[in-house]
């Protein structure tokens, strides 16, 4: 992806709690064209296409006890693993209501995919457990019941409250980290540009970055103040692990960290967001270096 450049929507994820996350891309859905049908009642005719797909193609269907129904219209290798936590995989998706209209979709930023870590809250509780019961070159559809997705609250005017959603996901690939040492991980997804401060040991690294963990959707979203973090070379206000990835930063990097808990809150975990002996996400986006 051009050094996966694709994870510019990761970056614009801004959600409210696990409950309340918005899609992907949160793009209020186009009007449809309607076609007139039988007895004079109008329908879209985008939701009937994609139930007529369902319908044709849909080749394996299973329940759940976590909740999901999956249908696959395409199922990999039975022997290839199925995603676990800490995978990062591309996907190419669609997540529509059951009524069948799409209001969600990486072709509405115009990307073939876009990357996703498996198990860190990313998104929706319905997201994390829908892949993991996917392989590489699976392509099926999920059915989330609302209490897995949007709940009660709904989203906005998009998603009804205590709506069901529906997800078409296809696994394009997994990718393997760049960087795997001393419980640092991390996928690069564009590598940034050169500035006559990277080399400084008195430089400043400003950021924004979307934290979490196995069991909290947001440790920290600096995005929702668009106020970008900041870092100076020496200091001790962010955990070791990603001192040690910002250090070596780039302006306009974008990259998923992946910390152990020994290279993040270690033993204590952090107040009631981070629990003792957790490991930590970032979602995070480098938006400039300057001298100290």
């Amino acid at each position: 992806m051009n050094k996966l450049i694709l994870i510019l929507l990761g970056f614009t994820l801004a959600a409210c709690s696990s409950e309340t996350k918005k899609p992907l891309k949160p793009i209020a859905p186009k009007k449809e064209r309607l076609s007139q049908v039988k007895k004079g009642h109008e329908k879209p005719a985008a939701d009937n296409a994609l139930k007529d797909f369902d319908k044709k193609n849909i080749q394996n269907t299973r329940h759940f006890e976590d909740g999901l129904t999956v249908k696959w219209f395409f199922e990999s290798f039975k022997k290839n693993p199925t995603l676990k936590d800490g995978d990062v995989c591309l996907i190419n998706y669609r997540v529509s209501l059951p009524d069948g209209k799409i209001f969600d979709g990486n072709n509405r930023l115009e990307l073939p995919f876009i990357p996703y870590m498996v198990g860190y809250n990313m998104q929706f509780k319905g997201w994390d457990l829908a892949l993991k019961h996917l392989k590489v070159g699976d392509f099926a559809k999920i059915e989330v019941p609302a209490e897995l997705a949007y709940g009660a609250k709904g989203f906005n005017t998009i998603v009804p409250s205590k709506s069901p959603v529906w997800i078409y996901v296809k696994v394009v690939a997994k990718v393997s980290p760049e960087f795997n040492q001393d419980g640092i991980k991390t996928w690069t997804f564009d590598e940034g540009v050169a500035t006559s401060f990277d080399a400084s040991e008195s430089k400043e690294i400003y950021y924004h970055a979307i934290v979490s963990s196995k069991n909290q959707a947001e440790v920290q979203n600096s995005f929702k103040r668009n106020l970008p973090l900041r870092y100076a070379l020496g200091q001790k206000n962010v955990v070791p692990g990603l001192r040690k990835v910002l250090k070596n930063a780039k302006k306009g990097q974008k990259v998923f960290v992946l910390l152990d808990a020994t290279q993040a809150y270690g033993v204590r975990g952090y107040g009631k967001m981070v629990g003792p002996n957790e490991s930590l996400f970032y979602n995070l986006n480098v938006t400039d270096i300057k001298e100290n």
